[in-house]
């Protein structure tokens, strides 16, 4: 589905809106969903964090297979949110840095958190995130990601957690506006 329907923006940006972002394919998401919780289903974790919306996509899914709670980061205060745990990251997308929040009544020091997002790029954002589950004292027990730009760094950037990284698709390169996959066949609808 990459090769046919995501398109290249600038800044090697890929534009997945026709059937993850602004339109969402629910049966495909949900196999995507079932395909990446299997992957994750040793690690036990008993929670899920995200962060809104672009993550929610995959998130969702993945928690009703590992049947856990999902948390989202958000990227502004919510008037809900009391205390939180917080962390900047750069966003290539905005071009600019960026907030995650997440409130501290949702995770707990005994926590098994996985990780899950829409795309694994520079890994600023997951790492952000990792950031969070530490300051929370809870344990991160992985990285779960739908598209993965095995051209950048973000997988190097996370290896020195120490946790498992997964991804649907891996994304080789994107030159002149082609998509070439690392595996083509891995995930034959995605």
């Amino acid at each position: 589905r990459v090769l046919k329907d995501a398109n290249v923006l600038p800044n090697d940006i890929i534009d997945v809106s026709s059937f993850m972002d602004a339109c969402v394919d629910v049966d495909l998401m949900d196999q995507c969903g079932r395909d990446l919780a299997g992957r994750f289903e040793s690690a036990k974790p008993t929670k899920i964090l995200t962060i809104a919306t672009t993550g929610l996509v995959i998130a969702i899914p993945m928690a009703k297979y590992l049947q856990v709670p999902l948390v989202y980061a958000r990227k502004q205060r919510s008037v809900v949110m009391a205390d939180t745990f917080d962390a900047n990251y750069n966003s290539k997308t905005i071009g600019e840095d960026q907030q995650l929040l997440v409130s501290q009544d949702h995770i707990d020091e005994d926590e098994r958190v996985l990780i899950v997002d829409d795309f694994l790029s520079s890994g600023s954002s997951q790492e952000a995130l990792l950031r969070i589950i530490s300051e929370a004292g809870a344990e991160a027990v992985g990285v779960g990601v739908l598209l993965e730009k095995v051209y950048e760094a973000g997988r190097v950037s996370l290896s020195g957690f120490g946790v498992p990284v997964e991804s649907v698709v891996r994304i080789a390169s994107v030159q002149d506006g082609v998509i070439q996959l690392l595996e083509e066949d891995g995930y034959d609808k995605m």
